[in-house]
């Protein structure tokens, strides 16, 4: 499997760079980590990584931004990848925008800043873990209806040459 990409959002430099060193520490093996500081400039690469054919898996973003907020952001990411993981990532707990981000942007998990990193690394491996089985699943659920559709075929033409 090609590697899965796991998308970190935040107007904050630092916590970026926290965030993607800690992520790298983790995940580096089998994901490219990305970073956007907005965002309007995260829909972009997530538009820019799928159009390459590549799996985003996770994806990472603080609630209180310039511009667009995390849940609305998740909200439109959730439109365009529905079966990526989404947590949100807040310093300042607001359960309006919890319950937003759960109802609208298929929210995965709510952490609060500052995150404890065997935590969160932990959440996500189990999170990755449950979205590579539905993507097998997909897979297997897809193979099967080719295959009834395969039989069915073969079924009408034993049919006709059978009357």
């Amino acid at each position: 499997m090609n590697k899965g990409y796991i998308i970190c959002v935040d107007d904050e430099v630092s916590v970026l760079e926290t965030l993607q060193e800690q992520l790298h520490n983790e995940f580096g093996k089998t994901h490219e980590i990305e970073t956007a500081r907005s965002a309007e400039e995260a829909l972009a690469l997530l538009d820019e990584i799928q159009a390459s054919g590549y799996v985003i898996e996770v994806i990472i973003t603080d609630q209180v931004m310039p511009g667009m907020k995390g849940a609305d952001f998740l909200e439109s990411v959730h439109k365009r990848s529905p079966d990526s993981i989404k947590i949100l990532l807040t310093g300042q707990a607001g359960l309006d925008s919890a319950i937003h981000a759960i109802n609208f942007g298929g929210l995965s998990r709510y952490v609060e800043k500052p995150w404890n990193i065997e935590d969160l690394t932990r959440d996500i491996r189990s999170l990755i873990e449950k979205f590579r089985q539905n993507l097998e699943n997909q897979h297997l659920v897809n193979e099967l209806n080719r295959r009834i559709k395969e039989l069915e075929e073969e079924n009408r033409k034993l049919q006709q040459t059978g009357e």
